[in-house]
């Protein structure tokens, strides 16, 4: 009899970089096991791999991309239009290291803001001004802006995101409660923390955090396990 690994499926939702919609019917291929896959309408998307597996990801219209399996933890593939001229160079954002990230968001941020905050506005020819300080409202509202508005968004999600898998790991959770397979993945939607909390906390701090949440997760009925689903689905688009 064979055992299958929890673990030896890889899972991720791939989206459209520039507007961040969902992409259904992408092709997945694991190059090292040829085993392939396509992105359900939600866009996500399961598929058979082992760490150090290099996973690649194909769209008509779309630049193909490729993945190194790392970790298992739930991914989110950005593809980008053939035609796009994109302001990262870099799609995939769970290739680009912490450095980069950091690099791209500050130039994001530059590129985003208009004005500090400040008090008293005015108009003049067209021109608002805000305690001294003018800036014009195409400036604001342009499309250059929103958009590294929205990246700069992306860009610190992604952030956020490493900060939390880094420590609320399945190893971890594993390791202090008899949680597996679908409970497992179950809790970590409904107890996931905020980047915040993980920052502040220490080792034993999070470890109290992980039990605690854990006897509220052994008391839910399982219309509320069912509800976890729903949330974690409506959260990704």
């Amino acid at each position: 009899m064979i055992t299958v690994n929890a673990q030896d499926r890889f899972r991720g939702i791939v989206l459209e970089y520039k507007s961040n919609e969902l992409m259904p019917e992408v092709s997945i291929k694991n190059l090292n096991k040829s085993d392939s896959t396509r992105s359900d309408q939600s866009g996500e998307f399961s598929i058979r791999a082992s760490k150090d597996d290099i996973l690649v990801f194909s769209y008509p219209g779309y630049r193909v991309d490729s993945l190194v399996v790392t970790d298992f933890a739930l991914k989110r593939i950005y593809l980008t239009s053939v035609n796009d001229p994109r302001m990262l160079e870099v799609v995939n954002i769970n290739a680009l290291t912490n450095n980069r990230i950091a690099e791209e968001k500050e130039r994001l941020k530059k590129e985003g803001q208009f004005a500090n905050t400040v008090t008293g506005s005015s108009n003049v020819n067209g021109t608002q001004r805000m305690g001294g300080i003018g800036f014009s409202p195409s400036r604001i509202f342009g499309k250059g802006a929103r958009n590294a508005r929205r990246q700069y968004k992306m860009l610190e999600e992604e952030s956020n995101n490493r900060i939390i898998d880094a420590r609320f790991t399945a190893e971890l959770i594993t390791s202090l409660t008899p949680l597996r397979g679908e409970d497992l993945s179950l809790f970590m939607a409904k107890y996931r923390p905020k980047a915040s909390f993980i920052q502040e906390a220490n080792d034993e701090t999070l470890r109290l955090y992980v039990m605690d949440s854990y006897n509220k997760y052994k008391n839910l009925s399982p219309a509320a396990k069912e509800k976890i689903k729903l949330e974690d689905t409506t959260q990704t688009k």
